[in-house]
Formats: C-alpha cells, sequence, structure tokens
C-alpha cells in the first residue's frame, strides 16, 4: 500500500505556510481570481489523485491511478499562472512507465489531477499534458515535502519529476464561494490558450445583489381610528402640513390635531390602514415624532396612539 504510505507521510504539515487566500473584492468572472480561489483549494487539499492510461493489460483497465503529491505552485498573481504543476515519481515506477509509453506510441501523454478538498467542499480538476523532466531540472525542483520517499534527496538515483502541463481547469469551492449553479452541475472551468492564458469558459453565477432597503416616508396617522393621510385621497394632493385647522379625518371626523407624525416604508403606507399591518409602525418611529409632553397616547403592544 505504498500510496497510503505517502498519503500518511505527506501529511500538510509538509507543505510550506504560505497563506493563500481569496480577494475579497474577488470577481468570478475572472481568470485570476478564479485561479487564486483553485490554488485555495489545492493547498488545502496537499495532495491529490494522478490519473494517466494505464499499461495494456488483460484486466483490460485502461486508466491508472495513483495518490501523489505535488511541488506547491507559486502564488497566482495573472491569468498566466498554474501553467506547469511537478510531480514526483520513481523512475522504476509502472507511473513513470506509462507516461513513457505513451510519449515514445504518440509523441505525448495525457493526464488528469484533482485536488480534494474535503474540509472546505471543494474540488479542483485539471487535464493537461505530461512530460519527464531532465535530471538537471528536476534538481533544480526538489521540494523537500518529497524526503520520506527518496533516501538521498534529489540525488536518489531513481528519484524523477514529471512536468504536468494543464489547459483546462474545472473548479467547485464552498469555501471561497465558487459554484456555476448550473441545471447540469457543469462547474465553473478554465481553459488555457496556446498563448499560456487562462480564460473562463463556463463562469460563476454572479452573487444576486441584497435586496435594496425600502425608502422612508414621513406621514400622519389619525390616533382616534388609525386612519393613515393619504394626500391625493384625503387632501386634493396638499400635505397634511397645508391642510386648514379646520380638516377633519375623512373616516372618524376627528381633529386635525388628532393626527400624529410616523415614518413607514413607502410601500407599506397603503397597508398600515389594516390592523394586521400595524407591525410597520413601530414604537421607535412613533418616538422620534411624538410631542413629549404626550407621554400616555401610544399603545405598548401595537404601536398605535389610542
Amino acid at each position: 500500500m505504498v500510496w497510503l504510505a505517502r498519503l500518511l507521510l505527506c501529511s500538510h504539515a509538509l507543505y510550506p505556510a504560505v497563506a493563500v487566500s481569496a480577494s475579497p473584492h474577488k470577481n468570478n468572472s475572472n481568470a485570476t481570481d478564479l485561479l487564486i480561489s483553485a490554488q485555495v483549494t489545492m493547498r488545502a487539499a496537499a495532495e491529490a489523485i494522478f490519473s494517466t492510461p494505464a499499461l495494456q493489460s488483460a484486466s483490460g483497465i485502461d486508466i491508472s491511478t495513483r495518490v501523489v503529491s505535488p511541488r506547491p505552485t507559486s502564488n497566482v498573481s495573472n491569468a498566466s499562472a498554474l501553467g506547469a504543476i511537478y510531480i514526483d515519481t520513481n523512475s522504476k515506477s509502472r507511473k513513470y512507465e506509462e507516461v513513457a509509453t505513451m510519449i515514445t506510441k504518440k509523441g505525448f501523454a495525457r493526464a488528469n489531477l484533482l485536488y480534494y478538498d474535503k474540509q472546505g467542499e471543494g474540488y479542483v480538476a485539471m487535464n493537461g499534458y505530461v512530460s519527464m523532466c531532465s535530471a538537471k531540472d528536476a534538481k533544480r525542483l526538489w521540494w523537500d515535502g518529497w524526503k520520506p520517499f527518496y533516501p538521498n534527496g534529489s540525488n536518489t538515483s531513481f528519484y524523477t519529476v514529471l512536468r504536468f502541463e494543464p489547459d483546462s481547469l474545472e473548479l467547485v469551492s464552498s469555501e471561497c464561494d465558487v459554484q456555476s449553479g448550473r441545471a447540469d452541475w457543469l462547474p465553473v472551468t478554465l481553459a488555457r490558450t496556446d498563448a499560456g492564458i487562462w480564460t473562463v469558459t463556463v463562469p460563476a453565477v454572479p452573487t444576486p445583489p441584497p435586496s435594496p432597503t425600502p425608502p422612508l416616508r414621513e406621514t400622519w396617522i389619525c390616533s382616534v381610528c388609525k386612519h393613515v393621510y393619504d394626500p391625493a385621497k384625503d387632501g386634493k394632493g396638499l400635505p397634511f402640513e397645508k391642510l386648514p385647522d379646520t380638516w377633519k379625518c375623512p373616516d372618524c371626523g376627528a381633529n386635525k390635531s388628532s393626527y400624529r407624525q410616523i415614518i413607514l416604508p413607502s410601500e407599506s403606507v397603503e397597508s398600515a390602514h389594516d390592523e394586521d399591518s400595524a407591525e410597520f409602525v413601530s414604537s421607535s418611529s412613533w418616538q422620534q415624532h411624538r410631542p413629549m409632553h404626550d407621554a400616555d397616547w401610544t399603545d405598548s403592544k401595537a404601536g398605535y396612539v389610542v
């Protein structure tokens, strides 16, 4: 169970303590911001699942999968980042032979690399080309997280490195709030152009903007019958302050002086006539405008004048 030993030994503690976090002002339609979110998931997952075409065998298995510990990538700063990911391997291993055989037969080898962050509820799945690094490059790319598997470090005779160059990337992350929201579950997807620039091919669904706060409106309510003054219906378009002192409540006939000023959301003025809409008239709104000497005219339960 070599893969299990790798998974246990190459824990998160082996990864450098480099904080990578999504920008608080990130734009989920922007390739760079999405790559940053992808790197957050990759760093959290640490290990990855590496799949390549299998060698021909009697079992008929055509895909070979292993747990690997990719070298941490440099921090994302632009849309050309994550151009290559480096994976250590044993030059005597079946994985190495699979890649070498495919390159010999077709001139190239394709692979899939999957990072899964269980705690952050996200994953990054990449498809791309894989090739072998030269011995010189392998030494240059040495990462101390690989120490448990190579007794002499980068000088170990069977140590080598695979270069994985992704050209497509799929991303889902609850932690970074990246979801496509599509009915077919197709995740947010980026493609890498021949010029090495990532572009968004399946965008994330933007977070809907918060509902605007209803505008407030000052109005007047009868302290006798709770009638809310409507300029158009009750005063020929005049604001309450312009009404003559002889004006009477159209519902109960109370004097103009029986009215008190309140503040309501503009769309709720009409509904404030109904007893069920008393919640629109909060005690705080009333007390902001009531005269200080009228201390006993507010009903504590409904907020209406009694």
